[in-house]
C-alpha cells in the first residue's frame, strides 16, 4: 500500500518481488523491564534478508494497536533505552521492536562500525567516500523494506488492529520511519526522537515525500541542542516538535509521556472513525 502521490521506488526505497510478508514467532523469555509480559519473537523476510525482532503483546483481547519501536544508531531493538515501552504493553499497545540492518543481531564486524560512522557524517553534513556512500544508501533501501514488510507481517496477525499502527524511532531509526512513511499509508502517527537524518536535498531526504499528501500521517519530532539542521528539517515536516531544553543520552520522562500521549490521542481518534 503505497502513499498517495509517492512513487513506487526511489532512492530509498527499491522493492523486490516478494511474496506476502509473514512473520514466524517463537517464544522467548523477557527480560527484567518487561517481566509478566507475554513476549515473542519474531522473523520476517524482506529483500533477501532476515529482520528479526522481539513482539510484546499487550493483555487486551480485542485488536489492539501495533507500536513499530526501533531503536537508535549504533543500538539494538535489546536496547535498555527502549524499555520505557514496558509500560506501553501494559496499556494496551503491542510492541515490536526490531534490529535495523547492520545493528544488534544482524551486525557485521566488518561493515556495522563503517555504516555508524557513515550515518553521523551524513547528519552532520560531512561529504561521504564513495564506498561509505553506497553502503548508506543501501541501508536506507533495506530499512525502509524492512518497515514496510514488518507492518504487512504484523498485521496480519489476528491480535493486531490492522487501521491502527504507529512507528517511533530514535536517531537513524527515526529517519527509517520517515523513509517509510514516505512510501507505507499503513502507519497513522509516527514519533521522530532525536532524529539523525540526511541533509536537505540530499537523495536520502525523506522530508518532501513526508510533508505531501492528504493522507500523511500525523508526525511528533522530538529535538535537543545538538540535533543537526538536518535532523531540524526533518522535523519540519511533521505536525509537532518538542525541544528539549538539554542535551539528553535518552528522553526524560517527560517527553516519553508526551510520544504516548501524542500516540494515544492518534489511536483514539483512528478507533472513532
Amino acid at each position: 500500500m503505497l502513499r498517495s502521490g509517492a512513487m513506487s521506488s526511489s532512492p530509498f526505497h527499491r522493492p523486490h518481488p516478494e511474496a506476502p510478508a509473514q512473520a514466524t514467532l517463537h517464544p522467548i523469555e523477557p527480560g527484567a523491564a518487561w517481566a509478566g509480559l507475554d513476549l515473542q519473537g519474531f522473523e520476517v523476510v524482506s529483500r533477501g534478508d532476515f529482520v528479526s525482532g522481539v513482539l510484546a503483546w499487550s493483555a487486551v483481547e480485542a485488536p489492539a494497536p501495533l507500536l513499530l519501536l526501533i531503536h537508535g544508531t549504533g543500538s539494538s531493538a535489546a536496547a535498555p533505552a527502549l524499555d520505557f515501552a514496558a509500560d506501553w504493553v501494559r496499556a494496551g499497545w503491542h510492541v515490536a521492536r526490531l534490529d535495523l540492518p547492520l545493528h544488534g543481531q544482524r551486525s557485521s564486524p566488518k561493515l556495522s562500525a563503517r555504516l555508524v560512522a557513515g550515518l553521523e557524517a551524513l547528519d552532520a553534513g560531512r561529504a561521504l567516500d564513495v564506498d561509505t556512500r553506497a553502503l548508506v544508501e543501501e541501508f536506507a533501501r533495506q530499512s525502509t523494506s524492512d518497515l514496510i514488510r514488518c507492518v504487512e507481517a504484523l498485521t496480519g496477525l489476528p491480535r493486531v488492529d490492522a487501521h491502527c499502527v504507529a512507528l517511533m524511532g530514535f536517531g537513524v531509526g527515526a529517519s527509517a520511519c520517515a523513509w517509510a512513511l514516505a512510501h507505507d499509508v499503513r502507519p497513522r502517527a509516527a514519533v521522530l526522537a532525536l532524529p539523525t537524518a540526511a541533509p536537505q536535498n540530499d537523495p536520502l531526504d525523506p522530508s518532501p515525500a513526508l510533508a505531501s499528501g492528504k493522507d500523511k500521517a500525523q508526525v511528533l519530532a522530538i529535538l535537543d541542542e545538538r540535533s543537526s539542521p538536518a535532523a531540524r528539517h526533518l522535523a519540519s515536516a511533521g505536525h509537532e516538535t518538542r525541544t528539549i531544553a538539554a542535551e539528553q543520552d535518552a528522553l526524560p520522562a517527560a517527553d516519553i509521556a508526551a510520544a504516548r500521549s501524542f500516540l494515544d490521542k492518534a489511536y483514539h481518534d483512528w478507533a472513532g472513525r
